[in-house]
């Protein structure tokens, strides 16, 4: 998958998402729907951002740092696949030594066992909002050339969350593939 970040979003003409996220409209239902105070990231580029999956990416499967995550689907594969894959509430607390955790991770990665897989078909415009720090998750691989897109928008339980280091050296931000989820340097055109 290619990631364009928050600082590149930021830089757009549209702001791509930006409003959308300092929204107070948006994190308050979605506090209501998770039944705690929510907070937006204060990520440089894991706050918001857009994704894009083509049939060759294979995206893995992974727990979130943050608490909770939401994702606004905007373009799907015409050949299909990118179904949003889960296993709700797999992980009980938010640490990386978690047993359950780690038990699910080895059922589905290293024995290949589907139990407890859902699986989300969302269309074009449906905004899905889970916890990914306690839900295993990925997006299933696409068949077809039109790539799946999407924007995703992060929350914390507390004010100033950020990702750690770690888990901001290891995504790749803005790579030259993904600069047709920013704008067309041709046309001046945004695509999404």
């Amino acid at each position: 998958a290619s990631f364009v970040g928050r600082k590149s979003l930021e830089q757009t003409r549209e702001k791509l998402g930006m409003s959308m996220y300092a929204d107070d409209r948006l994190v308050n239902f979605l506090s209501k729907v998770a039944d705690t105070h929510l907070y937006r990231s204060t990520d440089d580029n894991g706050s918001v951002y857009s994704y894009r999956i083509n049939e060759t990416h294979s995206p893995p499967w992974h727990f979130d740092e943050a608490p909770y995550t939401a994702i606004l689907y905007l373009q799907n594969s015409e050949g299909g696949g990118g179904e949003f894959e889960y296993v709700p509430w797999s992980r009980p607390t938010f640490s990386k030594d978690d047993k359950q955790g780690h038990q699910v991770v080895e059922s589905i990665l290293m024995e290949s066992k589907r139990e407890g897989i859902q699986q989300i078909e969302a269309e074009s415009g449906t905004l899905l909002f889970f916890s990914g720090a306690h839900s295993f998750h990925r997006a299933a691989p696409t068949t077809g050339t039109t790539p799946r897109l999407g924007l995703v928008f992060t929350f914390g339980l507390e004010k100033g969350f950020t990702n750690s280091d770690s888990v901001k050296k290891s995504n790749e931000w803005d790579p030259v593939d993904a600069t047709c989820l920013v704008q067309d340097g041709a046309t001046g055109d945004t695509s999404y």
